[in-house]
């Protein structure tokens, strides 16, 4: 009896992390407080501690997020980290993201203005341009309503080499 215990218990754990394991390694923005935000959050590709961001490649970046207030203006702050540095990530740094952002609960376009207390999902592709140095970084990534972000974290990353053709 001990086994089978021993078994399941060992089985539940193993599911456990499995599920976890898709979770992109995000954190707080330093000073801010974002409820459930790593669960929110999913960079494409990203591996368990940080993500690789290939030259030449796209990454995808989608998250829910429910703004306080209403939110009549939404700009992307997007930059780099690199030695204490931020770095803007061109062709989406200081660009508006309302173009990006769904309705949670249909999938339908929610263009700016947003409702205060409603759940939306952001989603947005930027490319990893070449001239990029292969450094190891954090990303930070915000959503600015002008004033303040309405939601950021920051993940770790790498960028990496293009591939190689053959």
């Amino acid at each position: 009896m001990n086994k089978l215990y021993l078994t399941i218990a060992i089985l539940l754990a193993v599911a456990i992390l499995a599920v976890r394991s898709d979770e992109t390694p995000s954190e707080q923005c330093p000073g801010r407080e974002f409820d459930n935000l790593r669960e929110r959050i999913q960079v494409l590709p990203c591996g368990k501690s940080r993500c690789k961001l290939r030259k030449g490649t796209n990454t995808t970046v989608i998250f829910k997020f429910k703004p306080k207030q209403v939110v009549h203006k939404l700009t992307n702050d997007v930059y780099a980290i690199i030695a204490g540095l931020p770095l803007p990530f061109v062709g989406v740094a200081g660009v508006s993201a309302c173009t990006q952002v769904k309705h949670a609960d249909t999938g339908e376009a929610a263009p700016c203005p947003l409702e205060a207390n409603k759940e939306y999902v952001y989603t947005n592709s930027f490319h990893i341009e070449s001239f990029y140095p292969q450094v190891p970084l954090r990303v930070h990534w915000g959503l600015n309503d002008g004033k303040e972000d309405v939601v950021c974290f920051e993940v770790p990353a790498v960028i990496t080499a293009a591939s190689k053709k053959n």
